[in-house]
């Protein structure tokens, strides 16, 4: 009975750390496959950028726009969230916010990857 908790308790810590590294590599996921897909628009053409197989789900680097939103809730009561925000969280939600459009097949980098490749 011991040996099969302490089986039990190493899982779940293995899986605990696994979630939590998951968790802060979120944001570089989406940044990445963003990227990903703007250099495949570049070379191959939209139609090769859309077959690609992202690593995380458009939903999940929504998420992650909220979490850094959610910092400034308080503050940002009417206003846009990036009014109130430190220098360095602005870039990180405004790179996010460019990722997203660009996993979504849009926004500003990815039409011109894709338009004038």
């Amino acid at each position: 009975m011991k040996n099969l908790t302490l089986k039990a308790l190493f899982i779940s810590v293995i899986s605990v750390g696994s979630m939590s590294a998951y968790a802060e590599n979120t944001y570089d996921l989406c940044l990445a496959d963003a990227e990903n897909i703007i250099e495949t628009a570049i070379k191959e053409g939209s139609t090769s950028a859309q077959a690609i197989e992202q690593k995380v789900d458009v939903a999940t680097c929504m998420q992650e726009l909220a979490k850094i939103e959610a910092k400034y809730a308080d503050q940002s009561v009417a206003r846009n969230p990036s009014s109130v925000m430190t220098p360095e969280d602005r870039a990180r939600w405004a790179a996010l916010f460019d990722a997203v459009d660009a996993k979504n097949y849009k926004g500003v980098r990815y039409l011109q990857a894709s338009y004038y490749r």
